[in-house]
């Protein structure tokens, strides 16, 4: 019998799925200390890395693996939140072919970076205070929990 989990997919064509798709991480840097941009706004970076999969070295099987197709997927994020005045600062795209070879020749691991600064939208600063807020909450509770029973009692 094969497993299922919940949604009744079989876990076999599922992890199948999975490893037949690249995989794409976004993060955001939003704190720059109450400094402002060029244009006196406030700025966001994005950073986008993609990870891949080539067959022989160069065909693009799996993933986003060309900056071209990085820069769309980044910048359809940040049109997500009607974010705009987008300027690229850093791209790069490293083919692992060397890493094990001769499997390394067949099936090649691809990782594909893109930074990009760009001015966000009110709604998006407004979850981003709004995270930060939350943050700040969660910490100012852990700070003032009793946490005598974790602590030893001082050496007499």
């Amino acid at each position: 019998m094969v497993p299922r989990n919940h949604l009744g997919f079989r876990l076999p064509t599922l992890l199948a799925c999975a490893l037949a798709t690249g995989c794409t991480f976004h993060s955001t840097a939003t704190h720059w200390n109450g400094r402002l941009g060029e244009d006196g706004k406030p700025i966001f970076v994005k950073t986008s890395t993609n990870v891949g999969m080539n067959l022989i070295i160069v065909l693009p099987v799996l993933g986003n693996t060309s900056i071209d197709e990085m820069l769309d997927v980044t910048t359809q994020e940040i049109a997500r939140f009607d974010s705009d005045h987008v300027r690229v600062f850093e791209t790069s795209s490293e083919n692992y072919w060397h890493g094990f070879p001769p499997f390394t020749w067949i099936f090649t691991p691809v990782i594909t970076n893109v930074s990009v600064e760009y001015r966000p939208s009110a709604r998006e600063i407004e979850e981003a205070a709004k995270a930060d807020a939350h943050l700040a909450e969660a910490a100012k509770a852990r700070n003032e929990q009793d946490n005598s029973h974790i602590l030893p009692e001082p050496r007499r």
